[in-house]
């Protein structure tokens, strides 16, 4: 991203457009968000998160229980994104660590970003990127993974535009908005996951050790995360 005479404002983030994914029958995973919240000065607004029993809209019939109810919540706060006119918000999901400095890396993508169509940031994602320290399009890098991510207004409206029809898992459809070329990542990543627990049937093991093997080989401590 180049420089611009135009750019977007530094992100300004609060319990109102701040929101975090939460089930009612893990009230530690929250306890355990607090903490990391407090460490940052956040306020953030708990989001109970959709079960298999709370489903309302189409999904495919291979996603179990536990997808659809994940991606569910994440459609229950595009949808709110727009009831609002929030011109943005941030997603979090109740695993979601913090390097200790995302907030100045956050900042840099406001401050350098000449792309006002963007409709997204992802703060965590499945895969590297080689430039290390750097806001890349993501266009060319398809990444899933929603423990973190920043949704614009226009991001959520082409989401539920997209799949208006037929939802898939929230990783899935946020990564073929990534298609549309407006949006970006970083590297290292501005959050990883807990790796300690799981509640869509995914290989927490698995995807841990890669993140443990691919910030290794820049050495890139965990250390640096709360």
């Amino acid at each position: 991203m180049a420089a611009s005479n135009e750019t977007m404002p530094i992100f300004t983030f609060d319990e109102t457009n701040t929101f975090c994914i939460n089930l009612d029958t893990k009230p530690e995973r929250w306890e355990k968000m607090q903490q990391r919240f407090q460490y940052f000065d956040m306020k953030v607004q708990r989001w109970p998160a959709a079960t298999a029993a709370d489903i309302v809209d189409n999904f495919p019939h291979h996603l179990n229980g536990g997808q659809k109810g994940c991606a569910q919540s994440h459609i229950h706060i595009w949808r709110h994104m727009l009831a609002n006119n929030l011109p943005y918000a941030l997603i979090l999901e109740d695993d979601a660590c913090f390097d200790k400095h995302w907030k100045d890396k956050l900042a840099l993508f406001c401050a350098l970003n000449d792309d006002l169509a963007w409709d997204a940031v992802f703060l965590n994602a499945s895969e590297p990127i080689d430039e290390c320290d750097e806001w890349v399009c993501t266009r060319e890098r398809e990444q899933y993974l929603t423990a973190g991510y920043v949704l614009s207004n226009k991001g959520a409206q082409v989401l539920l535009r997209d799949f208006e029809h037929c939802f898939y898992s929230s990783d899935w459809m946020t990564s073929r908005i990534q298609l549309h070329g407006h949006s970006y990542c970083y590297f290292p990543w501005l959050i990883v996951q807990e790796g300690v627990d799981s509640n869509i049937g995914s290989n927490v093991e698995a995807d841990h050790a890669k993140v443990l093997r691919c910030l290794g080989e820049i050495g890139y401590s965990l250390d640096n995360y709360i």
